[in-house]
């Protein structure tokens, strides 16, 4: 198709993984149109420029919605709004990084004041500071200290506690194979009036996109259903095996592959309090809420357990 650029080429050519280029297009950022033959998303040149602008706005960390607003409005006033906008939240930022170095030089000075102290003691000064608990801003007051709360780093992320569940699934491995996954599976809860009681979930199967060479992989996606229920043939029993799971809700600005690689950040971060749970049936899950008027909500959701203190 002259004029048109697949998939794979320009997520190549930009390095921005091709579910990248699906959330923003889902988002409303530029459109996309179909390859007869191969099926693979196609782009004209002005799809690519809306992508070019986006990748670049996405690094200097603008919302979706806010680049949004700069492509459909294209005004200077818009613009300029857009950018005061975000301005304002990396002053904000700044002031937070300043407001913390000094609360640590402050410790610092209190504590070379100090000859000897006791582990209660220790534990007072350092409460403040404490990353694993609410981060605090120190006002020194006659020989204590007031502490303000402030926003924790992993403020973003939720809990929640999913009892076992017997779920009904479908796997698919090609170049987008979300959709195909999960076609059978929402037409099976559909003709079985579960699609009101059902949770979905997406979840990873081999082979990762990274392992192969035609930027396929695989997808499955399942849906909770009773006890007893009978399930047919061209679809499985999946055993979702519950438990604590660290969750990243969609608040309309990071994509899903975003939120993945966030959620590996606070993983490796040696201060977070919980570590990876590598229980059997769950690697982690996409969990799909259909939005009143189309779409859906997706949070990522990884098996997590308490670290063992030594």
């Amino acid at each position: 198709m002259n004029g048109l650029t697949v998939i794979n080429k320009v997520a190549s050519e930009f390095g921005i993984n091709s579910r990248t280029l699906r959330h923003w297009e889902t988002a409303g950022l530029f459109t996309s149109t179909r390859d007869v033959l191969s099926g693979w998303r196609m782009y004209d040149e002005q799809a690519l420029e809306r992508i070019r602008v986006t990748d670049l706005l996405r690094r200097l960390d603008f919302s979706i919605n806010d680049i949004k607003e700069i492509l459909e409005k294209r005004t200077v006033e818009s613009l300029c709004h857009v950018l005061k906008k975000q301005l304002s939240r990396l002053n904000k930022t700044s002031s937070d990084l300043e407001m913390r170095k000094e609360t640590i030089n402050e410790l610092i000075v209190v504590l070379e004041t100090e000859l000897t102290f006791t582990l209660s003691s220790l534990e007072n000064i350092l409460l403040p500071v404490a990353l694993e608990r609410k981060k605090h801003v120190i006002k020194k007051l006659h020989g204590g200290f007031e502490m303000e709360n402030a926003k924790n780093k992993f403020d973003d992320v939720k809990y929640i506690n999913l009892a076992p569940a017997r779920a009904v699934a479908f796997n698919a491995v090609s170049k987008e194979p979300e959709g195909e996954a999960m076609e059978p599976v929402f037409k099976w809860i559909t003709e079985n009036n579960f699609e009101s009681t059902a949770r979905i979930y997406l979840f990873n199967i081999d082979p990762y996109q990274e392992q192969t060479t035609d930027g396929s992989y695989g997808m499955g996606c399942c849906a909770t259903i009773p006890e007893g229920q009978k399930i047919p043939e061209h679809l499985y029993e999946k055993k979702l095996p519950g438990g604590i799971y660290a969750v990243l809700e969609d608040d309309g600005n990071m994509g899903i592959v975003e939120r993945w690689e966030k959620m590996g950040k606070i993983l490796r971060d040696p201060e977070w309090e919980w570590e990876y749970d590598g229980r059997e049936g769950c690697r982690g899950l996409e969990e799909h809420i259909e939005r009143v008027g189309g779409g859906s909500y997706i949070s990522v959701m990884l098996p997590v357990k308490k670290k063992q203190r030594s």
